[in-house]
């Protein structure tokens, strides 16, 4: 199966964030032009509305005290769920994930995903099952590259019923679908679900300068390797590693994004998720955490998590007004 291209051209930077890093965004974006990844040459032209979002400066609403949530590698809101988040360890870690209470950071239930295998486990999103716009799912990425190897599979499974408040027993959810795929990138950590069921990966880069790509909904269950092509560039330059998370909101209109030092967010009004990212985002409140690798919305939109890996880390919250 052929892989999906985006097309998309970035028609100005934003200017909703003022700094040095600017100036490096465009040499950068000069140079994606030039990049084997992706020619902007051509490309379909984007309009992009700069809107500035207000979030307070956060505050700790919770713990996760569990032992066996240690290296906590991405986090997810429930949709069908109130203060419940999902969350997985990183590599080496087994083939499940926990649920979290949003409003105290404890482990309410351990679900294992019956079929899947975790070889190197870097992000979840929950969304519209893809097949079933009416179902919420749960997306898994295996898709670093720190266990050696990339695996480049994602797993999907439905939203649990319920959520046991048992203090932590185990279930177990059947696999729903599996999607393998390909690329010329070979590291990311980063997995985000829009309102729609769609699908984008942001790789992992030096600096910071990674390269989002679209993955077609249509390529669930078809047993076939999906390459993916067309890798929008990202205008960053961190310094860092990265990104390292992120997630788009319940409505599909915003985008958030995390390096080790920074939370970024792009508005985004007609789902063109590429194109928008193309663009200077604004920077947005983040204490700084020991390897903060998680970012989500709430299950509202109406505020974003952070946390770390770590044992005993804190859960932040950060309110929208």
């Amino acid at each position: 199966m052929s892989g999906h291209i985006v097309r998309a051209l970035p028609t100005g930077a934003s200017t909703c964030v003022q700094s040095s890093e600017e100036s490096r965004f465009k040499q950068d974006l000069r140079a994606s032009r030039d990049s084997p990844c992706l020619s902007l040459r051509g490309f379909a032209r984007s309009s992009v509305i700069t809107v500035t979002a207000h979030f307070s400066n956060g505050r700790v609403v919770g713990t996760v005290t569990s032992p066996f949530i240690n290296e906590a590698s991405g986090i997810a809101a429930s949709r069908r769920h109130s203060n419940i988040l999902y969350t997985h360890n990183d590599s080496g870690g087994r083939n499940r994930i926990f649920a979290v209470d949003t409003t105290t950071g404890h482990r309410l239930a351990t679900f294992y995903i019956d079929g899947a295998h975790s070889h190197d486990w870097e992000d979840i999103a929950v969304g519209p099952c893809a097949n079933n716009q009416a179902e919420s799912c749960i997306y898994i990425g295996d898709t670093g590259g720190n266990a050696g190897g990339e695996a480049n599979r994602l797993y999907r499974v439905k939203e649990p019923n319920t959520i046991p408040r048992d203090h932590g027993q185990n279930y177990h959810l059947p696999l729903d679908s599996t999607l393998m795929y390909s690329w010329n990138q070979h590291d990311c950590e980063t997995l985000m679900v829009d309102n729609r069921g769609e699908i984008y990966l942001v790789s992992k880069r030096h600096n910071a300068h990674g390269y989002v790509f679209h993955v077609p909904k249509e390529a669930w269950g078809t047993h076939q390797n999906e390459y993916l092509t067309g890798g929008v560039h990202l205008p960053l330059n961190t310094g860092d590693y990265g990104p390292v998370g992120g997630d788009i909101s319940p409505d599909g209109r915003a985008v958030l994004l995390k390096t080790y030092g920074h939370v970024y967010y792009w508005d985004v009004s007609d789902h063109n998720y590429p194109a928008a990212m193309a663009h200077y985002p604004q920077t947005l409140p983040y204490h700084g955490e020991r390897q903060g690798e998680s970012v989500c919305w709430d299950k509202d939109g109406k505020g974003y998590f952070t946390l770390s890996e770590g044992s005993h880390q804190s859960l932040w919250y950060y309110q929208k007004y």
